[in-house]
Parts: C-alpha cells; sequence; structure tokens
C-alpha cells in the first residue's frame, strides 16, 4: 500500500556539527561553574566561548527572572478566573502584584548600579 501522506520533512539545521568532550573532575567544576552564573544552556555558552564573545555576568539577575516569572504567572492566572467570570473583584490580588513588581524593579536597579 502507497503511503499518500509521507512525514514532512524537517529544515535543515543551520549548525550541523556535533561535538562532545571529556573533562576530569577540576575542568568540569569550573566549567559548571562559570555557566551556573550565566543565564546561556549549555551550547549557548561554549559558541560563546569558541567566538571569543563577551560573557557579561550580572550577579543577582537569575533570581530577577525568576521572580518576574512569577509574577508573570500570577498575572496570568487572574486573567484566566477574570475571563472565566470567576473572579469579580481584584483588589487585593493586584495590589499585591503591584508590591512584587515594585520590589522587583527595586532590585533591578540595585544590579544594574552594580554593573555601571
Amino acid at each position: 500500500m502507497l503511503n499518500t501522506n509521507p512525514k514532512p520533512k524537517r529544515p535543515e539545521r543551520k549548525r550541523k556539527h556535533h561535538i562532545s568532550c571529556y573533562l576530569d573532575d577540576k575542568e568540569y567544576i569550573a566549567y559548571r561553574d562559570k555557566r551556573s552564573k550565566t543565564y546561556y544552556n549549555q551550547s549557548e555558552y561554549i559558541r560563546k566561548c569558541v567566538l571569543d564573545k563577551k560573557i557579561t555576568v550580572i550577579p543577582g539577575i537569575r533570581d530577577l527572572i525568576i521572580n518576574l516569572k512569577r509574577i508573570g504567572n500570577n498575572l496570568n492566572q487572574l486573567t484566566y478566573k477574570v475571563n472565566l467570570g470567576d473572579v469579580t473583584v481584584l483588589g487585593d490580588n493586584l495590589k499585591e502584584i503591584e508590591d512584587d513588581l515594585s520590589i522587583v524593579w527595586d532590585n533591578l536597579l540595585k544590579v544594574i548600579k552594580k554593573v555601571q
């Protein structure tokens, strides 16, 4: 029987070459510690190292990103409940989110001052 619905071809990868390497414990710990200070995944970090691109480490940025994601999640949940009609009064919830955002903005300003 002839397959009339062939699988669509995957788009060709921009990066075609896969590499791997082995590190001893000391090298691995150094790599892990340096990469953990960034927000890059392994591939992004290695590419930046290989291409001699500057890797800027901003102390505290990871916590700020986590907090912003948490606040965004809270806003999405509230929006969903409002659209369902489950929530009609948002006063306390919005005040709490506003306070959280104020704290995050204050922390962001502190981080920016450290970097400058």
